[in-house]
């Protein structure tokens, strides 16, 4: 096999493996150690956030400094703008310009200017950027916006991200907002830092269970 053929096979596993994307292709900055440049650690609760998120459509998950949760979403809705084309992704957090830091060159378009030279011979879609809007050659596009239960009413999301939901004015009107997204076949993801109240409601499942009943 050419090492032409060696990459072609890499990056198609890349494609439909989430994890083995993230792991092998993606680096992060460390702020806490210099802001050296580092691969993502194969640790087990990463791999399996990583497994969660692929199969299930919204997923609400705690997060502390050092996990590195934000910088994993980050690149799971790279991955899945970059081999999903076409894809509407959101990021939204508390102001837009805090959403606007996410998508751009400190965190997920650092991811993307850091993955390998090489994969850019096997379709890797060409990259713009303007305030708050990342957009790609393959006609997807990552947007930042931020809390509230109208932000998104104009679009039709294929995935929304939401950082530190728990610390939000209008984390629970916009959750409820965002819910049809998924029942549309979207994909909704609630990150925050632990904080009791509405975001440990969801996290426990009770908001989605009291929805159910009508409540």
């Amino acid at each position: 096999m050419t090492d032409e053929q060696i990459a072609a096979k890499r990056a198609e596993q890349w494609a439909h493996d989430p994890w083995l994307f993230v792991r092998d292709a993606c680096l992060t900055q460390d702020e806490a150690d210099e802001g050296k440049i580092k691969r993502f650690p194969d640790l087990p609760y990463l791999r399996h956030i990583c497994g969660v998120w692929q199969s299930h459509k919204m997923l609400a998950v705690p997060k502390s400094r050092r996990m590195m949760l934000t910088w994993l979403m980050l690149a799971l809705h790279l991955h899945l703008a970059l081999f999903t084309p076409r894809s509407a992704i959101f990021v939204q957090s508390k102001k837009a310009e805090d959403s606007d830091y996410l998508i751009r060159e400190n965190r997920m378009l650092f991811i993307y200017n850091n993955l390998p030279e090489w994969l850019k011979s096997f379709g890797l879609p060409t990259v713009t950027s303007k305030e708050f809007l990342v957009s790609f050659s393959n006609g997807s596009s990552v947007r930042a916006v931020s809390q509230g239960a109208d932000q998104l009413r104009q679009y039709t999301a294929t995935a929304v991200m939401c950082d530190e939901i728990a610390f939000w004015e209008r984390g629970r009107d916009t959750w409820r907002a965002l819910r049809p997204i998924v029942q549309g076949g979207g994909r909704l993801t609630l990150i925050s830092s632990a904080h009791p109240g509405f975001f440990e409601a969801v996290v426990k499942g009770e908001l989605r269970d009291n929805a159910a009943r009508g409540r």
